[in-house]
């Protein structure tokens, strides 16, 4: 197990490869500071290889913005981040009733025991760093009536245009992300990485053979493993429940489909990626990004409740 969640990265078939979190923009100098302190980043995308696809052509970014990488995986960050930390893996806390408030002040955090029973770790706070309707379950039965609110969630491509007052909801949508490993020559070599903003079911391409110069050798030769990440709009057409999806006619057909945008985005011949491909693997994030964030009035980016000690955390902050 790898600590991160979508920003986790795994090895397939002997690469490492980047399934969720591509990349990281330095804008916060302190994040920035903290990002080459760690000794786990590299710069990546100003040397013309990250940008854009457009109609089957690939255009470099020029927008000067600073990004990094993780040496071996943007894991290789979270598990920099994590040195020195307590980090508890595969420990599951049920979202009904998973965290109780004590008479004391404390709380009490529900884990799996003995003989199927429950057993209850206590600590002084809890900080959730999760979102989705789990989060909102985890808090549903606690005095913290406010933090509550602020994990209510809604699952959808986009936003309503003119949403009444106060009837705001933390958004996310539903991406799915297809790894694909091809024999070194079949796929385009004049880009790492891209936005692709022209076909309709896609969203990203990147090589991490390219992006992390590990090359696997078959007896087909040498290989690369690419990333897709789909649209939102294509996640929530072709949505299932994500832990039955392995071995289903619909992982079937998500695959072709993104396959098939993939030799539309860089202009293949059509039926060029399913007979070349040695494998896929396809993976459903049914909570992945936020498509709007709550602005707190004194500008930081987390949520505390001094009153209950029990704080909130993320990329939607």
């Amino acid at each position: 197990l790898f600590s991160g969640g979508r920003a986790s990265s795994r090895t397939w078939r002997g690469h490492v490869v980047d399934h969720a979190v591509q990349f990281t923009a330095g804008t916060d100098p302190d994040f920035v500071a903290a990002l080459e302190a760690s000794g786990a980043v590299r710069r990546w995308g100003d040397d013309g290889r990250f940008g854009v696809l457009h109609e089957g052509i690939f255009y470099p970014a020029e927008d000067n913005i600073p990004r990094w990488i993780g040496c071996e995986g943007f894991g290789s960050i979270v598990t920099a981040m994590a040195q020195g930390v307590d980090v508890r893996q595969d420990v599951w806390v049920p979202p009904s009733n998973g965290i109780r408030y004590e008479q004391d002040g404390s709380w009490s955090v529900a884990v799996p025991g003995e003989g199927g029973r429950r057993d209850y770790i206590q600590f002084d706070s809890i900080v959730i760093a999760h979102n989705g309707k789990c989060a909102e379950r985890l808090t549903s039965s606690t005095p913290s009536r406010e933090v509550h609110a602020l994990l209510r969630t809604n699952f959808a491509p986009s936003l309503h245009r003119n949403p009444a007052p106060g009837s705001g909801k933390f958004t996310l949508n539903q991406v799915y992300s297809l790894l694909f490993e091809v024999p070194a020559g079949v796929m385009p070599t004049d880009f790492d990485g891209a936005f692709v903003d022209s076909e309709p079911c896609l969203r990203w391409l990147s090589s991490n053979t390219a992006k992390f110069g590990h090359q696997a050798s078959t007896a087909a030769g040498t290989t690369e493993v690419w990333t897709v990440l789909s649209s939102p709009d294509f996640g929530k057409r072709h949505k299932v429940a994500q832990e039955f999806l392995e071995g289903t006619d619909k992982e079937v057909e998500v695959t072709r489909l993104l396959l098939e945008g993939v030799e539309r985005a860089v202009r293949l011949e059509p039926g060029t990626l399913r007979p070349s491909s040695l494998a896929t693997k396809l993976q459903l994030w049914g909570a992945a990004l936020p498509i709007n964030r709550w602005e707190a009035r004194d500008g930081q980016n987390f949520v505390w409740d001094a009153g209950h000690c029990i704080g909130i955390a993320g990329d939607w902050l």
